[in-house]
């Protein structure tokens, strides 16, 4: 069963750009959407007849390009290039905006980075920007500081630019290869596929899948234009 989300649609001339962000929590998923002015986080489940569908919605608050997704139980953590925002999915149908915290940027650019958890901390290693944001208690109780540059951070923040972390990024086209992402959990999955419309013109679709129920969402399209 194939059902199409809201879409966003992107021309670009050369290397393609990043799709949606995507992050799994046990049996939702949350995906980012552009629309109407609302760049948003939409909630995804299984309806009873076994079909994925929206169930909530909610604007995030900067205008910033989102670079990252994970989670704390039913907090989404939004990184948004200098700002972390945090959003409560414990009910899907009605995200809330939680809190949000300002990094600073504290170094000159670094290629790659990410989001990476180590226990209780989670360290957002960006181009600019490095912190580690303690996730202990509610998120009323996180904290944030700076970490300190150094050549092993810059080693360690290039390092999640590796061919085999970009495998496993739901969000990465890789240059349009068609491939399946398993997410966190194992209940869904991100499918990439890609076709050439006409000459010129390549169309990189996303879907989030449920393969054991056979219930397909299409997420995210963008259109390549080649010279």
């Amino acid at each position: 069963m194939r059902v199409v989300a809201g879409l966003t649609f992107v021309l670009m001339t050369g290397a393609p750009a990043c799709g949606a962000q995507v992050d799994a929590l046990d049996a939702v998923v949350v995906f980012e959407v552009q629309s109407g002015g609302c760049h948003a986080l939409k909630a995804v489940g299984l309806d009873d007849a076994k079909r994925l569908v929206m169930q909530g919605s909610v604007c995030m608050k900067k205008p910033f390009a989102l670079h990252r997704l994970t989670h704390r139980g039913h907090y989404v953590i939004a990184n948004l290039w200098t700002e972390i925002e945090v959003y409560d999915f414990t009910d899907p149908e009605r995200p809330q905006f939680v809190r949000s915290f300002t990094l600073d940027e504290t170094h000159s650019a670094f290629g790659g980075g990410g989001l990476v958890h180590e226990g209780d901390k989670l360290l957002v290693l960006g181009t600019t920007v490095s912190a580690e944001l303690s996730l202990v208690g509610a998120p009323s109780e996180w904290r944030v500081r700076n970490l300190d540059v150094t050549s092993e951070l810059r080693r360690r923040t290039e390092s999640l630019y590796s061919g085999e972390l970009r495998q496993k990024d739901p969000a990465d086209m890789l240059g349009g290869e068609p491939r399946v992402v398993p997410l966190a959990g194992g209940r869904f999955e991100v499918r990439w596929e890609t076709t050439t419309p006409r000459r010129g013109l390549v169309r990189h679709r996303q879907y989030l899948r449920a393969p054991q129920l056979g219930a397909e969402l299409l997420i995210d399209t963008n259109d390549e234009t080649i010279d």
